[in-house]
């Protein structure tokens, strides 16, 4: 995740959640931009879109993100009229009608079973079917230790290793937030010189 501030507006770049486009929806001037496929906010609205990051991801652009790996069982089918079958942060199903088939989200992988749409022209829905295995990379550990569900699955823990390209991404994001920061302490001392 990253957010990019030019000429008084920040381009929020998020992997694709219904959760998090409802609630990016929710501040004032919001756009989605799809050239760039990121969603413009206005800078002032950064704390905000900051906080829908950390409600829906478990983690923003600035804070750690400490992720394990599921196994999770579909013991049920597991369909939802009119919007996507998300578990853990992650779109296990995304369907936009009753023939589109289901996509599949970012860090999602099924072993066994599959995604499909379904339901009637006017009340499709997105399904995941019953049997079906998927394994779950990059969960925010946050996100799995509060979410519940209704779903009837069962969910296994994986063991993980230590992921170089991980650090080094999160070191990535840590040094950009200095330099933002750098930046704003440079903002704060010129505004305060020009008051005295």
């Amino acid at each position: 995740m990253e957010i990019v501030i030019k000429n008084g507006m920040a381009n929020v770049y998020t992997p694709y959640n219904p959760y998090f486009v409802n609630a990016i929806k929710g501040i004032g001037k919001a756009t989605w931009n799809r050239e760039k496929k990121c969603w413009v906010i206005p800078e002032t609205a950064i704390d905000a879109a900051r906080e829908i990051m950390i409600n829906v991801y478990g983690y923003s652009d600035i804070t750690e993100n400490e992720t394990i790996s599921l196994k999770v069982y579909f013991n049920e089918e597991v369909s939802e009229w009119h919007w996507d079958v998300v578990l853990f942060g992650k779109v296990i199903a995304h369907a936009y009608n009753r023939d589109s088939g289901a996509r599949i989200g970012d860090d999602v992988a099924f072993i066994h079973g599959g995604a499909m749409s379904g339901g009637s022209v006017k009340n499709w829905e997105s399904i995941v079917e019953k049997g079906s295995v998927v394994i779950l990379s990059n969960v925010n550990k946050n996100i799995y230790e509060k979410e519940s569900t209704e779903y009837d699955i069962t969910v296994e823990v994986l063991e993980t290793e230590i992921n170089k390209q991980e650090l080094l991404s999160e070191k990535e994001r840590l040094l950009k937030r200095v330099a933002e920061i750098d930046k704003l302490l440079i903002q704060y001392e010129t505004e305060c010189t020009k008051k005295e």
